[in-house]
């Protein structure tokens, strides 16, 4: 029975684990997932923004291989100042094209380091009760009302206290704290 009672614990102790560790990986995929549309969405604007940048140079292309062809010196003139503020206009918003986004970027921000999990889901075992500390009654004390009891423990475990029980011996009856 108490054998059954462990397994079914057991059983109910790393269905919670499995259910938390679901739980998280689906909150860290659905950040991974949001980020990965917001890069896109940025990507695509930026390809946006240079496929207009392409149009207008090869409109200002165009432009210029017709202006070379005119013989006429006055209308060149006139039309080789247009394309030299067109050019200067395209230069300068050019230098807005830097991208925003690294194309290598890692998603550095959802870097995910599992050791220390991983070593403690490789360590699970049953707790085990420290040993029983060994008393120095060397600096053991006694009072009217005080009790020091010191001791010293080669467990593990940080034992912070014991619980102390005492019998005080009397003629009628025994008292017992």
């Amino acid at each position: 029975v108490n054998a059954s009672r462990q397994e079914t614990k057991l059983m109910e102790e790393c269905d919670q684990l499995i259910e938390i560790i679901q739980q998280r990986r689906q909150i860290i995929g659905t950040k991974i997932k949001e980020g990965k549309v917001v890069r896109l969405r940025k990507l695509a604007q930026q390809i946006a923004n240079c496929k207009q940048c392409i149009e207008r140079s090869t409109s200002l292309i165009s432009q210029a291989e017709q202006s070379l062809k005119e013989n006429d010196h006055a209308r060149f003139l006139q039309s080789a100042k247009n394309i030299t503020e067109r050019v200067s206009m395209a230069t300068a918003s050019s230098q807005v094209l830097i991208p925003e986004i690294n194309l290598n970027d890692t998603f550095d921000t959802f870097a995910l380091d599992f050791t220390r999990e991983k070593k403690l889901l490789e360590c699970l075992d049953y707790l085990t009760a420290p040993n029983p500390p060994t008393i120095r009654e060397e600096l053991c004390t006694a009072s009217y009302d005080t009790i020091t009891v010191h001791w010293t423990s080669d467990d593990e475990f940080s034992v912070v206290s014991y619980e102390l029980q005492y019998t005080i011996f009397t003629g009628q009856a025994n008292v017992v704290s």
